[in-house]
């Protein structure tokens, strides 16, 4: 494999090589992931792409900018949303707590849809009109703008706190059981991401995600990087960034 990288590099192109060497990299480390589950462990989760989707959706929102109109257009609303959603699931909790046995389902059922239709008051308008944004290069609301440095370490521990969570839910289950469980939370998961346009763009995708290291145009016009290739004797590289 060694082999055909590097002829690929001198035959062809050496970022189409590094591209390459790149899917293998990503593409061994998920098979670690699977071999320490279905391997050692032992358990036969199929809900992989879940986590791996989530870990993605955790860059985006780390590194992407903010979108500023989408969040002057229906910001607030999206934030009363979450709060009300937030506001039932305290409601129901305290609820089950406080009322006696032979009313906490009836309880249940009218606080759970009165919070359904308060979240719906704010939420659908606003993801009209954040997706209503630009649609075509934004109609998100963006991420928070961090160095991607950072989205990476974080992907990994949102995944894995996802992982921990649905953990404790599903390893109850055991063989078949239990990859139906995953299979049915990773497309739960998959189906958020792709519908819900107003957090990610769904299928849409996100691009420009920042690298990062330079792009190779602005690194050879770098001064450091010209003064470094002169050192070695590159003096055409000079030539080439004055162009």
């Amino acid at each position: 494999m060694c082999l055909v990288l590097i002829a690929i590099g001198f035959l062809q192109s050496w970022n189409v090589a590094f591209g390459i060497f790149n899917l293998c990299v990503i593409s061994a480390v998920m098979a670690l992931g699977v071999n320490m589950q279905w391997g050692y462990a032992g358990l036969f989760n199929v809900g992989v792409m879940g986590f791996t989707a989530l870990g993605g959706l955790t860059a985006v929102l780390v590194s992407m900018p903010p979108v500023g109109d989408a969040w002057a257009a229906a910001g607030g609303d999206i934030a009363l949303s979450l709060l009300s959603l937030a506001g039932t699931i305290v409601a129901v909790i305290y609820a089950r707590r406080v009322v006696p046995p032979v009313l906490k389902l009836p309880v249940t059922l009218v606080l759970l849809l009165a919070g359904y239709f308060l979240i719906g008051v704010f939420f659908g308008p606003a993801t009209d009109a954040i997706e209503s944004i630009d649609p075509a290069l934004s109609g998100y609301l963006g991420g928070a703008g961090l160095p991607v440095l950072v989205a990476w370490p974080l992907a990994g521990l949102v995944a894995a706190g996802a992982g921990w969570l649905i953990g404790r839910i599903a390893l109850g289950l055991r063989a078949d059981y239990l990859a139906i469980a995953t299979l049915g939370i990773s497309e739960i998961i998959i189906a958020i991401i792709k519908y819900e346009e107003w957090l990610s763009r769904g299928v849409k995708n996100v691009t420009g995600i920042p690298r990062p290291v330079p792009y190779e145009v602005n690194l050879v016009e770098s001064e450091w990087f010209i003064n470094l290739a002169n050192f070695f004797g590159a003096s055409e590289i000079s030539d080439a960034a004055s162009l």
